[in-house]
């Protein structure tokens, strides 16, 4: 079985539904997350994740889950090489990509401007935007959104630097910013009341929200912006840039790529 977490309760489920599929979400199906080293006489792809954020690469019982796991299996047997992981924190991403530690990064990553300086950015494979997840007695507060932070000097949540942590820093002025290493580190003080709000993507937001609905936590799905989330290549590494698009324009075509994402969020139909 590859997803073991607990699906929300029918509201919150039309929710997402609803959501997700304005975002345009396509979804999963791949299980096996062991690489075979002996399979291909070739060089393995490193790639770069940080495992800490569900539904797109996270860990249970120390095995690695998720729809990037299940996308760089893919990958991996469309370029006959095979998979080796790499753990890294969020923060090392880039800089472990640049020093050739890593060959492609496949961690949720959104696409800007600051970020193409220094990666190529493969094809999108998935839309996305900015979400709150917050305590359910103070949603009415966080109806607008991003946008109902401004003002009154909530605290907030985010994953450093990440896309939520840039928008928040340069949208919300003097914005009251807690800065967390991981998802989970950073829902506990949303539950204990440390922050009033958390920041992040939304597959992440609402996979979240359905995780925690006991514990009286909601997602305000009002999206600050879209967003298009991509791999990152090393900017001298064009050939692999290239395959990996042509990898990503195949299974869009037949459809592998939209079951495997909806395997992961299954709130939607393709």
């Amino acid at each position: 079985m590859i997803c073991s977490r607990q699906l929300p309760a029918l509201p919150l489920l039309y929710s997402l539904f609803t959501l997700l599929l304005t975002l345009g979400c396509t979804p999963a199906i791949q299980n096996n997350h062991t690489s075979n080293p002996n399979a291909y006489n070739t060089p393995p792809l490193r790639v770069g994740i940080s495992a800490d954020m569900p539904p797109m690469v996270y860990k249970i019982d120390g095995r690695l889950q998720g729809l990037e796991i299940d996308l760089a299996q893919q990958l991996g047997v469309y370029l006959k090489r095979p998979v080796k992981f790499i753990e890294l924190d969020w923060d090392k991403q880039i800089p472990s990509l640049e020093a050739g530690k890593i060959d492609i990064i496949m961690s949720g990553m959104t696409i800007t401007p600051k970020r193409a300086y220094r990666v190529s950015f493969t094809q999108p494979y998935m839309r996305s935007g900015q979400l709150l997840l917050v305590r359910s007695q103070e949603a009415k507060r966080y109806s607008k959104g991003i946008f109902s932070l401004m003002g009154n000097k909530p605290a907030i949540g985010t994953i450093t630097n990440t896309t939520g942590d840039f928008f928040v820093t340069r949208t919300i002025h003097r914005a009251n910013i807690t800065r967390f290493s991981s998802s989970e580190k950073a829902v506990s003080a949303l539950i204990k009341g440390d922050i009033d709000a958390f920041v992040h993507d939304a597959p992440v937001i609402c996979y979240l929200a359905a995780q925690y609905e006991s514990a009286r936590l909601s997602p305000i799905l009002q999206l600050a912006k879209e967003e298009m989330l991509a791999w990152a290549v090393n900017r001298m590494d064009q050939n692999l840039l290239s395959d990996v698009n042509t990898f990503l324009t195949t299974t869009r075509e037949n459809q592998q790529l939209s079951n495997t994402i909806t395997h992961w969020i299954p709130y939607i139909k393709p």
